[in-house]
């Protein structure tokens, strides 16, 4: 499971580099934001993708702009990160990423109900390309997404750690990628009265919007409970992160995705004897172990 995070994500790249290294997969991957971007080369087993792109956005100025968003409400330039970066110069290698074992999920939120949607089936390259950018797409910062009838933004805003999906299924085992540090707490947004305005019209995800913190915090105690039951093993940073949702500087990034290979490195170890423990072994680790 991966969560999203923007550029802190370098972080989740580090960790997923190591693990396409050592052959570590697993049978469902769920992710939200930004991490299903990421996790879509995962599956495809596309190992440079995350980091060429990773390094494209933040050199780019084109990327992250906030006089565009002052202009056109839009801080991520979307069509230049979707389009030009991640469908031309970057693209994902679609029939690898179908013929994975992997079955990928990606998680929405429904504009107008406030309400969680997953897809884990694309029949077509656009398909998933469409997914993945409205699973980005954060309130007020992008434009939401229309899909099938459905208008779509952030994933991350209706499930931020999206387990439940894993847990619905069944599964026993889960593997969580964070991009927040150990201890981290959510706080109150300070915008309500901004998200009341710009939309007065989806009392919803005004209301969704209002409790995000809530939801996040209370998500990471059933983590942190499901932890103690070795439902879940967590991978995360061990201090806050310098970087931010936004960040730019190479420098930042390369240390924030060099300390998730690290931290999944160190963990190794104990990573094999989480998941030799399930009583079905459905995963790949090394080798076949």
């Amino acid at each position: 499971m991966l969560e999203g995070g923007g550029m802190r994500c370098a972080f989740t790249i580090g960790v997923l580099d190591y693990f396409l290294e050592h052959r570590i997969e697993f049978p469902y991957v769920a992710t939200a934001s930004a991490g299903a971007l990421i996790g879509s080369s995962y599956i495809a087993k596309q190992r440079e993708r995350n980091i060429q792109l990773l390094h494209a956005i933040g050199k780019n100025q084109q990327a992250i702009s906030i006089k565009r968003l002052l202009q056109k409400k839009e801080l991520f330039s979307m069509d230049f990160i979707f389009e030009k970066l991640a469908n031309q110069t970057f693209p994902l290698e679609f029939q690898a990423f179908s013929e994975a074992e992997s079955k990928f999920i990606i998680g929405t939120t429904d504009i107008n109900t406030g309400t969680p949607i997953f897809y884990d089936t694309f029949q077509k390259q656009k398909d998933l390309s469409t997914i993945i950018r409205a699973s980005c797409s954060l309130p007020v910062l992008a434009p939401s997404i229309d899909y099938n009838g459905k208008q779509l933004i952030d994933g991350g805003v209706s499930d931020p750690i999206p387990i439940t999906p894993l847990v619905n299924l069944g599964i026993k085992k889960h593997v969580v990628i964070l991009t927040r540090n150990k201890g981290y707490i959510k706080k109150p947004t300070k915008l309500n009265w901004f998200f009341k305005r710009f939309f007065k019209n989806k009392p919803e995800l005004i209301k969704l919007l209002h409790d995000r913190h809530l939801l996040y915090n209370d998500t990471m105690k059933k983590l942190l409970a499901m932890e103690k039951r070795n439902e879940v093993f967590i991978i995360q940073p061990e201090k806050p992160l310098e970087a931010s949702r936004i960040e730019k500087s190479h420098s930042k990034l390369e240390a924030l995705y060099h300390q998730g290979y690290q931290e999944a490195e160190r963990k190794h170890t104990a990573l094999q004897k989480f998941l030799q423990s399930t009583e079905k072994p459905s995963y790949n680790f090394s080798h076949n172990i």
